[in-house]
């Protein structure tokens, strides 16, 4: 039993090793979860912070795709006012014309 001491009307009582101990052990291991729910935490806004550049990334590049889709039919037009409806072969640089 825990050993006490009397000073004048109150009581100190030493506390077992073993309370101590246990005591000790949850306070470890309660900082050690607070702390890897900080970790956790980050890591978490660390992801949403590179979704945010995936998904502007992605943006970025679904603008520039239908700029050069535009582009295309843009060039198509031309090209078919100029030589009229057919088959290009760029790399012979040759038209042939459809009938």
């Amino acid at each position: 039993m825990a050993e006490v001491k009397e000073i004048n009307e109150k009581q100190i009582i030493n506390i077992d090793e073993k309370d101590i101990a246990k005591v000790k052990e949850f306070r470890a291991e309660f900082a050690e979860v607070v702390a890897r729910i900080g970790e956790v935490e980050v890591e978490r806004l660390n992801a949403v912070m590179g979704l945010e550049n995936i998904t502007a990334l992605q943006t970025n590049l679904a603008d520039k795709f239908k700029s050069l889709r535009n582009g295309e039919r843009t060039i198509t037009e031309e090209f078919q006012e100029k030589y009229g409806v057919g088959e290009f072969d760029i790399e012979n640089g040759t038209f042939t014309p459809i009938s």
